[in-house]
C-alpha cells in the first residue's frame, strides 16, 4: 500500500475531504486503515510517525524515507512526495527555500520575488483592517489582495511600517476635519511611508455591484479608524455618517437643462442674449459679446451698465432663473443668494456653483462631503477640500477653501466641482 494510496482513502473517509494529524478522530481512522490492511500495531505506530514527520512536518529528510514507513508501503518519488505535501498543505520553510533554488530566475525576477515574498504576511493585516471597516465580505478579500498587491515593490522597510500601523487600532488616527488638506501627506510619515500613502489613495476599484469606487476610498476606510464602508447613500461613512468622495472634475447630481430660450426670453429687457448654436456667444447690455463660458461675465457686465432701479429686477429675475429654470430650489438659492456681488463675475462665478452644491447635498442628505484632485486630467497631487455638517454649514466651509466650479454658461447652472485650472469649460 503506497503512502498515496493511504492518504486517498483515509481522506475519503473523513467528512471534511482531507485529513489533520491533530484530530484524534482522523487519526483513529487512520488506524483502522492501516490495521484492515494488514498492519501490525507496531507498523501502525511507525507508519502514522512518519507520516506526521515527513508530509504534515517539516521536512528534514527527503532521500528514503518513504521506504522506511513499513514493508507493506512502496517507495514513493520525490516528486509524488512533493506533490502529496502540495495536495495536504503541509510543505516547510526548507521546502521553499529548495523550490528557490532549482529556480531559473534572471535579476529581475529575482527582485520580484524578494518583494513578494517580504510582503507576504500583509494580507492578513489588510483583510483584518478592512474588515473592521465594515465591508461586505464579497469584497473584502478581494480590496486586501488589491492593496497588498500595489505595495509589493516598495521597500520592505516602508511596507513593514504601514503593516505595524495596521496591527496597532489603538495608533490608528481619525480622519482630520480641517477645511483642506493633501490625500498622500494626510498622515504622519512616522505613521505611514509617503511611498505607501501614494500607493494608496490614488488606488482606484469597483464595489460588489461593480460600480466605480473611486480613488482614496478605500484608503481612507482603511487607515483613518473613524471612517468605514457606508450603510447609506454616501461613499463611506465618517463617525457613522454619510460621506460623500468626489474626484476631480465631479457632477453633483443631476445634469444641467439647457436654458438659451429661457434666459433669452427672461433677460432679453435687460441687454442678455444668447446666440443660437454651438459657437454662439453672448450679447449684453455693455454693447460687447463674450464666450458662453463667460456667462458670468455678462452677467456682472449687464449689472453694472443697468440703471439703479434697473438692477433689483435684475437680481429678481436671476433669482428666478437659478430657482425654477435651473431647479436649484429656493433653499439652495436663499443659502448664497445674499453673499452675491453682482459687480464682480469672481462672485457670480463662485456663488451660484455653492448653491448647486447646497441642492446635492440636501437632496442626498449626506453629513461630510470632501472633493480631491485625483482625476481623468487632473493633477492628482492628493489635494482636498472638506466640510461637514448641515447643508449651509457644508457650503460655507467649501467657500472658505480655493476649489474650483466649471465655468458657468447658459446651458450649465450646475456645475461641476474640481481643482483644474483650466478645463472647466461649459457644458454644451
Amino acid at each position: 500500500m503506497t503512502v498515496n494510496e493511504i492518504l486517498t482513502e483515509w481522506s475519503y473517509k473523513l467528512d471534511r475531504g482531507y485529513p489533520e494529524m491533530g484530530n484524534p478522530y482522523d487519526i483513529l481512522v487512520l488506524e483502522q486503515i492501516l490495521k484492515e490492511n494488514g498492519f501490525e500495531s507496531k507498523e501502525v505506530d511507525t507508519t502514522i510517525r512518519n507520516l506526521q514527520e515527513n508530509i504534515f512536518g517539516p521536512k528534514e529528510k527527503k532521500e528514503g524515507w518513504a521506504g522506511q514507513m513499513t514493508a507493506h508501503t512502496n517507495e514513493e518519488t520525490d516528486d509524488e512526495i512533493g506533490q502529496l505535501r502540495t495536495q495536504l498543505g503541509s510543505h516547510s520553510k526548507k521546502d521553499i527555500i529548495e523550490l528557490v533554488n532549482k529556480l531559473d530566475l534572471d535579476e529581475k525576477q529575482i527582485q520580484k520575488l524578494y518583494h513578494r515574498v517580504s510582503n507576504f504576511t500583509s494580507y492578513k493585516p489588510i483583510l483584518q483592517s478592512i474588515k473592521s471597516s465594515n465591508y461586505k465580505d464579497i469584497v473584502m478579500k478581494r480590496y486586501s489582495f488589491e492593496i497588498q498587491s500595489i505595495i509589493e515593490d516598495l521597500p520592505p522597510k516602508d511596507n513593514a511600517q504601514f503593516i505595524n500601523y495596521l496591527s496597532n487600532p489603538k495608533e490608528q488616527l481619525d480622519f482630520p476635519t480641517d477645511n483642506t488638506g493633501n490625500l498622500k501627506t494626510i498622515i504622519p510619515t512616522d505613521k505611514i511611508p509617503a511611498s505607501v500613502m501614494s500607493k494608496i489613495m490614488t488606488h482606484a476599484t469597483q464595489d460588489e455591484g461593480r460600480k466605480g469606487v473611486g480613488m482614496g476610498e478605500v484608503g481612507l476606510a482603511l487607515i483613518f479608524k473613524n471612517i468605514t464602508d457606508s450603510k447609506g447613500k454616501g461613499d463611506l461613512a465618517l463617525n457613522g455618517e454619510e460621506f460623500e468622495i468626489k474626484g476631480d472634475p465631479a457632477t453633483l447630481g443631476d445634469k444641467p437643462q439647457k436654458l438659451e430660450d429661457i434666459i433669452n426670453t427672461k433677460m432679453k429687457s435687460y441687454g442678455i442674449e444668447v446666440e443660437p448654436g454651438g459657437s454662439g456667444k453672448i450679447n449684453h447690455c455693455s454693447g460687447e459679446k463674450c464666450m458662453k463660458s463667460e456667462f458670468a461675465i455678462a452677467l456682472s457686465s449687464t449689472y453694472d451698465n443697468l440703471n439703479t432701479e434697473d438692477k433689483d429686477g435684475f437680481k429678481s429675475t436671476v433669482k428666478d432663473i437659478l430657482i425654477n429654470d435651473a431647479g436649484l430650489g429656493e433653499d439652495a438659492v436663499d443659502s448664497s443668494f445674499d453673499k452675491i456681488e453682482f459687480s464682480s463675475a469672481e462672485s457670480i462665478q463662485k456663488e451660484i456653483p455653492l448653491m448647486n452644491l447646497y441642492r446635492y447635498v440636501s437632496d442626498k442628505k449626506f453629513k461630510h462631503f470632501l472633493a480631491h484632485d485625483f482625476g481623468a486630467g487632473a493633477a492628482s497631487t492628493g489635494k482636498y477640500v472638506y466640510a461637514g455638517g448641515t447643508p449651509q454649514e457644508i457650503v460655507d466651509g467649501i467657500r472658505k477653501t480655493d476649489v474650483k466650479f466649471q465655468k458657468l454658461s447658459p446651458n450649465n447652472l450646475r456645475p461641476r466641482i474640481g481643482f483644474q485650472e483650466t478645463g472647466m469649460l461649459e457644458e454644451d
